[in-house]
């Protein structure tokens, strides 16, 4: 049904004549689905701590994978396997995104290049490392270039408000990897941009007048003197170099989240995401122990988070973080309809009302 449900783009609708909708969550559903048992056709195996026992192991995020093996040969043959496997579901591998390369070589995934590189101070001689793929960086300053040019004429402050979502966006999905020299990068090319957009706004100023306007100490926990914002508002630029390195958790062993024995488990790994979240986000949601005051739900399900003031506005409720609550935007759809009744519990009742 939801496959032939149709879409609407602009105020008309459409019929759905093939596939699934363009970003629609049926799509990595669907693969998961028909994707079911792709480890158990190729032989792969875990011991009861959940470690790799095989000599092929496989990563798969919806219907994008990669499998590992030890010898050419076998990499041919689990070609063979998939092939055949998959031909039983309807599906087939692409031709254009599918190729064996040795790890010295290195391939890209998920928007990371992994690659062996030489070095001398291990047993093998070789190191892996998981770096922004060069595909990735050029897609992300076309991202921040576009929104350069398209705002280029509004005032610094707007601009801001508009770069530092996609920044923090981008520094968190890429901080797990290798990615140090990347951000490092990436803020050279973004003072390039910041001075262009000083020299256009005020082309009869002098540059030392430029620099004392847009730049200095702005982030008071930071000691650096290049920090480009607004002065009267104290609003900054961030910085992709501030967001440290956080490689990812790896779960332990087989645990599922279905598990009712190991709910404190994934509840802890759940708050970990909070730091995703802008500062005065992570306090909101810390204080709410991490969990939606409407349906007492993870805040971090999936779901697009809203910040919803307990005081309304238009009674005088104020932009403090004792009045805001962050809450799931379907949830925080229906604090606004009129045929529901929100009272909101206090932050430290949560926990005991769950």
């Amino acid at each position: 049904m939801w496959l032939k449900a149709g879409y609407v783009d602009k105020g008309l609708f459409y019929e759905t004549e093939t596939g699934t909708p363009q970003g629609g969550i049926i799509s990595p559903l669907l693969a998961n689905i028909a994707l079911h048992g792709l480890e158990k056709a190729l032989g792969i195996k875990h011991d009861y701590r959940g470690r790799l026992t095989s000599k092929r192991a496989i990563v798969r995020y919806a219907d994008d994978f990669v499998v590992f093996c030890e010898t050419k040969e076998d990499a041919e043959k689990s070609v063979i396997i998939l092939n055949s496997w998959m031909k039983d579901r309807g599906l087939t591998l692409s031709e254009e995104k599918t190729k064996i390369v040795h790890l010295t070589q290195g391939f890209d995934f998920l928007g990371f290049n992994i690659r062996q590189y030489p070095v001398s101070n291990t047993k093998t001689g070789f190191k892996l490392l998981i770096k922004p793929s060069k595909q990735t960086m050029q897609n992300v300053r076309n991202k921040l270039r576009q929104v350069w040019l398209e705002f280029k004429s509004q005032n610094v402050e707007y601009l801001i408000n508009k770069l530092n979502p996609i920044i923090r966006g981008i520094a968190n999905y890429l901080r797990i990897g290798v990615s140090s020299e990347a951000f490092h990068h990436l803020d050279s090319w973004m003072h390039t941009r910041e001075k262009r957009y000083a020299n256009r706004m005020h082309p009869n100023k002098s540059d030392k007048w430029r620099q004392k306007r847009y730049w200095g100490r702005l982030n008071l926990d930071r000691m650096d003197n290049w920090v480009f914002g607004n002065k009267e508002s104290n609003n900054y630029l961030l910085k992709f170099m501030w967001f440290s390195i956080e490689r990812h958790t790896q779960i332990i062993g087989t645990s599922s989240p279905d598990d009712p024995e190991l709910r404190q488990y994934w509840t802890k790994r759940e708050r970990s995401k909070s730091i995703a979240l802008e500062p005065s986000n992570q306090k909101i949601a810390k204080r709410q122990n991490y969990l939606c005051p409407v349906c007492y739900e993870s805040l971090f399900n999936g779901e697009t988070l809203h910040r919803h003031h307990i005081t309304p506005r238009h009674q005088n409720g104020k932009n403090y973080i004792a009045n805001l609550q962050l809450v799931h935007y379907y949830c925080h759809q229906q604090i606004h309809s009129h045929r529901f009744k929100y009272s909101p519990l206090p932050e430290e009742s949560i926990n005991l009302t769950k």
